[in-house]
């Protein structure tokens, strides 16, 4: 043998090298992967909470919101209250446009006083106020009030087909 020519034992000794790295790097990989998966576990647990944190903070805009009319709604007027039912509607059809749906929302008349917290205002009063609504917006495609006689009537929003005028988004604390 030459003595360029490696010798058998130095070949074993080369390839038991290179099987141990290969070994390695194949702990390696699946070490990584390993890794992935506590990570995508991890990913997973933070947009659960995430989405939690986002239904809280829903939350506690309407409640805020709720409160903000519980203490001014003796003193509403009828174009607060219709004005602070197209905001209701907008908030509503907004967290449907978040959730990948289309921006629609629509309310009833009990909807209606829920949303005003206004007990004590006479249903014809509350259909004044839907009606109001769909005239102080001026834009049928994008608000509008159905008149039902069955006790069915609604007032429909669709940001879809346009936006809201900003003098009444903007109004009494809109968003």
């Amino acid at each position: 043998m030459s003595s360029e020519t490696p010798s058998l034992t130095e070949l074993e000794g080369q390839l038991k090298a290179l099987q141990q790295g290969h070994n390695n790097a194949w702990d390696a990989i699946e070490d990584l992967q390993d890794q992935m998966q506590e990570i995508r576990a991890e990913q997973r647990r933070i947009q659960e909470g995430q989405t939690d944190l986002q239904a809280s903070i829903e939350q506690i805009d309407t409640r805020t919101d709720l409160l903000r009319l519980v203490e001014s709604s003796d003193e509403m007027s009828g174009k607060q209250r219709s004005v602070a039912l197209i905001q209701h509607l907008r908030r509503a059809a907004m967290r449907e446009r978040e959730r990948g749906r289309t921006a629609k929302a629509s309310l009833n008349r009990e909807e209606a006083e829920r949303a005003l917290q206004y007990p004590a205002i006479d249903r014809t009063t509350v259909y004044t106020d839907m009606d109001r609504a769909e005239r102080l917006v001026g834009d049928r495609d994008v608000l509008w009030y159905e008149s039902n006689s069955s006790g069915r009537s609604r007032l429909k929003l669709n940001l879809e087909a346009g936006d809201l005028p900003t003098e009444v988004v903007g109004q009494h604390g809109g968003r």
